[in-house]
């Protein structure tokens, strides 16, 4: 490919010393200009179609990380940052979220972070929510070693970081039921998570003996077919005696005290003599 395919095949902007180290000389490069593209500054290439977050991070030679580049790997995440997250080794520039330097090399010829260098500044600026659910995606889904974070955050000056680290334990299968969780235990509440029920299947929690709570609607089910088999599941609990409850997403994130409200009315139904 030439010059300006291998630009655009890594999201519009580059170094340089990245299109040399990819093999292109001096005078391809120099060809840029006549093919649309342009030098933001000395020593950077970018066509007007360029990522702009990754035209924020080359500009200012940073990797984008935390939250901005937990979306570009697919991690769990309830709220996308408002503003660029970058990981530099300066304290110049303004309109991002400043980060420490790597810890990790990177593999990516794009200015993003290792999914642990991810993983461990999430931890350590963003809600709990999205911190733990982007430390457990990324062990999920890309095989990131638990003892590596830990050992990346030492207790003794990342207490809270490895707090959020321990709630990341592979049993919430989504981000809303890791804020479901987060509400639960915030309000004292006593419950169990991935239940097994006989002849119902696993639950998403169980509150005392009866009550259970789903949290996720169709659209976090892969398809209608599933949607279907999950409310054929809860019909089997509600015919085996449990208390149903279901909360969209939004309710746990929006309306929590509304959430709370009913769990309450129904454990207190439960405790009244029969």
């Amino acid at each position: 490919m030439d010059a300006l395919e291998y630009l655009t095949s890594v999201g519009g902007v580059a170094r340089v010393g990245l299109l040399r180290a990819n093999g292109y000389a001096p005078s391809a490069i120099r060809k840029l200009a006549s093919a649309g593209g342009h030098q933001p500054r000395k020593g950077v290439w970018a066509i007007p179609s360029a990522d702009p977050e990754y035209l924020t991070a080359i500009l200012n030679n940073g990797h984008l990380t935390c939250g901005s580049a937990a979306t570009r790997y697919g991690l769990w995440i309830k709220d996308k940052p408002g503003r660029v997250h970058l990981a530099t080794r300066h304290c110049r520039g303004r309109g991002f979220v400043r980060h420490g330097g790597l810890r990790l090399p990177l593999e990516n010829s794009v200015p993003v972070a290792s999914v642990e260098d991810t993983v461990i500044h999430a931890l350590t600026c963003l809600p709990e929510v999205d911190a733990i659910s982007i430390a457990q995606s990324a062990m999920q889904q890309f095989g990131v070693p638990l003892a590596m974070l830990e050992s990346e955050i030492p207790a003794n000056y990342y207490g809270n970081a490895r707090r959020l680290l321990a709630k990341a334990d592979f049993l919430s299968e989504s981000v809303p039921e890791i804020s479901a969780r987060l509400l639960f235990e915030s309000e004292g509440l006593t419950f169990r998570r991935q239940v097994k029920i006989r002849g119902v299947g696993r639950v998403d929690f169980l509150i005392g003996r009866r009550l259970i709570v789903e949290v996720n609607g169709y659209a976090f089910h892969s398809s209608r077919e599933a949607w279907r088999k999950d409310m054929a599941r809860l019909n089997a609990a509600q015919l085996r005696g449990f208390v149903l409850l279901s909360f969209a997403p939004e309710t746990i994130w929006n309306n929590p005290e509304h959430v709370m409200e009913e769990i309450r009315a129904v454990l207190a139904r439960d405790d009244q003599p029969r």
